[in-house]
């Protein structure tokens, strides 16, 4: 082996032990980031235009070559993804040990960061991976970073398509299905249609993430973002928050729930708006995502859980109703619909 792969394990081994917690590895993931990027001889990487060649597909925003590698940076975001895979392959390599585990990488980007590293954890016989990417350039710069580190007995195959578009091969269906196309509440890109695409295909594929949960929060936003209330004392904060429950959940079993809807809408939950709540409070969609049973990306972990403050037609008054379902199409995000309390008086604006 030589040294690059040899820095690129070592590096990995790093970011895989759970002793060492997910914070204090940033430069583990700059460096892993550095090493793909060297290794590649497709993209300029330093090209001022950042969103040039971004992609608008019939389900939402393909990101630049360029932004996408800029995704890495997001560093907690890539260690809980690479844990979460790497978990996911060593349960299905026990329930299949006579033969690789099936990856199904879904746009990989031009670094296939949350792939390659695992390359040299796995050997060919343990783990084989399909890398899938809407940009050809993605694809080309993915290919000559696995054959400068002759890695290519790990790829299954190279895909250059839009997702939406994927067909599953029937008789060896992808064991592992991973899909990062999302922005924080499931906004714009179009990790939602993908996953309900892929998995309708193959139905018995491990999902990452698992789930993806975007709940409604009654938020102090004085105590939310205030600096004092962001330090934590033996594992608590100062924020004052009143959770409503989840507004939308991605999940298998939501996919099948849905596999019969024709239409650009899919069903989320209804939630009642708290009769007496203090003005202060406002509301605001938290995403919560979990890749891999314990590896998970809680708040402010990543660009992919900051809150976001809920948009509404109209104002949202104590004791209203809202009713959350996620449009489908090319600008995909969650909507919501408020009726009012039926209930004289005039209840006080949230």
């Amino acid at each position: 082996m030589n040294y690059t792969i040899e820095t690129l394990r070592r590096l990995t081994e790093t970011v895989l032990d759970l002793e060492k917690p997910a914070y204090s590895l940033r430069p583990e993931v700059l460096a892993i980031k550095k090493v793909l990027e060297n290794s590649q001889s497709v993209l300029n990487t330093s090209r001022e235009d950042i969103t040039g060649g971004e992609s608008q597909t019939p389900n939402g925003l393909a990101l630049s070559p360029i932004m996408a590698i800029m995704c890495a940076d997001d560093y907690m975001r890539t260690i809980a993804f690479i844990r979460g895979l790497h978990a996911a392959i060593v349960d299905i390599r026990e329930r299949f040990p006579d033969r690789p585990a099936r990856v199904l990488y879904s746009g990989c980007g031009p670094l296939a960061i949350l792939a390659i590293p695992l390359m040299t954890i796995f050997t060919s016989s343990e783990a084989s991976f399909t890398l899938m990417d809407i940009h050809s350039e993605s694809i080309e710069s993915a290919n000559s970073i696995v054959e400068t580190l002759r890695l290519s007995d790990s790829i299954e195959r190279y895909e250059t398509l839009d997702a939406g578009s994927y067909r599953v091969n029937p008789d060896q269906p992808p064991d592992i299905i991973l899909i990062e196309l999302m922005q924080a509440c499931l906004e714009s890109e179009p990790q939602v249609a993908i996953t309900r695409h892929l998995i309708s295909q193959a139905p018995n594929a491990t999902l990452i993430p698992n789930e993806i949960n975007v709940d409604l929060v009654l938020t102090d936003v004085s105590k939310e973002f205030d600096s004092d209330s962001l330090s934590t004392e033996k594992g608590t904060t100062q924020r004052n928050r009143i959770s409503l429950g989840s507004v939308f959940t991605l999940n298998q079993t939501s996919v099948n729930k849905w596999k019969h809807i024709s239409s650009n809408m899919l069903p989320g939950q209804s939630i009642q708006i708290p009769e007496f709540i203090d003005q202060r409070h406002q509301p605001m969609l938290f995403t919560r995502i979990c890749i891999y049973q314990q590896h998970i990306l809680q708040d402010y972990a990543s660009g992919l859980t900051c809150p976001r403050t809920l948009s509404t037609k109209n104002e949202i008054r104590a004791g209203d109703t809202l009713q959350f379902n996620y449009e489908l199409g090319p600008h995909p995000k969650l909507i919501n619909q408020a009726s009012a309390a039926k209930q004289p008086g005039h209840p006080s604006q949230v």
